[in-house]
């Protein structure tokens, strides 16, 4: 028995510094052939305007680069100015950048510790790339931005409010107009955090969002996807399942789907330890979704799929190699071809992940 149980040890420790020692191209060979390795370090993709070039960020607090699809061609867009940390890079539809930046001191020892203090948004302008301009606002977490507009939206600090702009130019310079509140827990007892996601194309009139609320000693012990509708001021949930972690990510720009963050997949008992992946929600309120890789549960306790974003084709979803260790981390950016998975389903008739 103790032979048996030294054995299985031996064979667990040799899979774990396998899988830590082994490279992203080498786990590739692993997956099916609608995935492939687009860069393999860096974190928090984005799309383009155009879905020519990913925006990314080379970790969790750093620089902005840029990667062609057709070429692999890398290009670091953020060297031309000093600054404290770069959180989130975003398109706007104009093709200029939003950036969520921490104070201008980086500190080493805590590099995320502005990340729920206040990020100020700035405008990256294609025509002068090294001189971002301050929007003089401050978000938690990361902002959104319409896919075909120039509306954006926020959540202040504390993840109780939600707020609504959008970027005007005066001579070259943006600035925000319109700004208001659109969704405010600050005067409710019930313990919530509110963190944007997208605005619903095309017609701009719904913010997706994710709505937390704590239970079991945890501020986010569930999470789910919520819509926020501007005109009507109707809130629909499009998640319902209690006790486990749904959070809103990248939309298709036909706004019928988008793309989640979900451990639905796992045992109670492994909810809410960062034990995600990638999952596709029908945006019709039946809640119907389909899971799309398997990360979580092929290479278990080390490795989830998160933080996909969709090209304008919606053909498209680049996502994260990430660790199971916390929210965002990860070590390279994979493509997800559907037209692929769908070929690929149909000639298998293979199970769903």
């Amino acid at each position: 028995m103790k032979k048996t149980v030294l054995i299985t040890a031996i064979l667990f420790l040799q899979f774990m510094n396998s899988a830590n020692s082994q490279t992203i191209e080498s786990l590739i060979q692993e997956l099916p052939p609608y995935f492939s390795v687009l860069t393999t370090w860096g974190v928090r993709p984005e799309w383009d305007e155009k879905s020519e070039n990913i925006y990314f960020l080379n970790k969790l607090v750093g620089d902005v680069f840029k990667i062609n699809i057709a070429t692999r061609e890398v290009s670091h867009v953020t060297a031309g100015f000093y600054h404290g940390g770069i959180h989130r890079v975003l398109c706007l539809s104009n093709g200029d950048l939003l950036l969520a930046m921490g104070s201008a001191i980086f500190d080493a020892a805590n590099p995320e510790k502005d990340r729920h203090a206040g990020l100020g948004l700035y405008v990256l302008t294609k025509d002068k790339p090294n001189s971002p301009y301050p929007l003089n606002v401050y978000c938690d977490e990361g902002p959104a931005v319409s896919k075909n507009t120039m509306k954006i939206a926020w959540t202040i600090e504390g993840q109780r409010e939600i707020k609504a702009g959008e970027i005007n130019y005066e001579k070259g310079v943006p600035y925000l107009k319109d700004v208001e509140t659109i969704i405010s827990y600050a005067d409710s007892s019930e313990y919530v955090r509110l963190e944007t996601q997208d605005f619903r194309p095309p017609l701009n009139e719904e913010l997706i969002y994710t709505h937390y609320w704590g239970d079991e000693k945890d501020q986010y012990y569930n999470s789910q996807v919520f819509g926020f509708n501007l005109n009507t001021k109707k809130t629909t949930k499009y998640t319902d399942l209690p006790k486990s972690y749904n959070e809103a990510e990248g939309i298709f720009h036909d706004g019928n789907y988008m793309v989640i963050e979900s451990d639905r997949h796992q045992p109670m008992e492994e909810r809410n330890k960062y034990k995600l992946d990638i999952y596709k929600l029908k945006l019709d309120g039946s809640g119907e979704v389909e899971r799309l890789a398997d990360f979580s549960t092929r290479y278990l306790n080390l490795i989830k799929s998160d933080n996909p974003v969709v090209n304008n084709k919606g053909n498209r979803i680049a996502h994260q190699f990430g660790f199971q260790k916390g929210a965002g981390d990860g070590r390279g950016i994979f493509l997800f071809d559907l037209d692929l998975y769908e070929k690929h389903k149909k000639k298998t008739k293979f199970k769903k992940p």
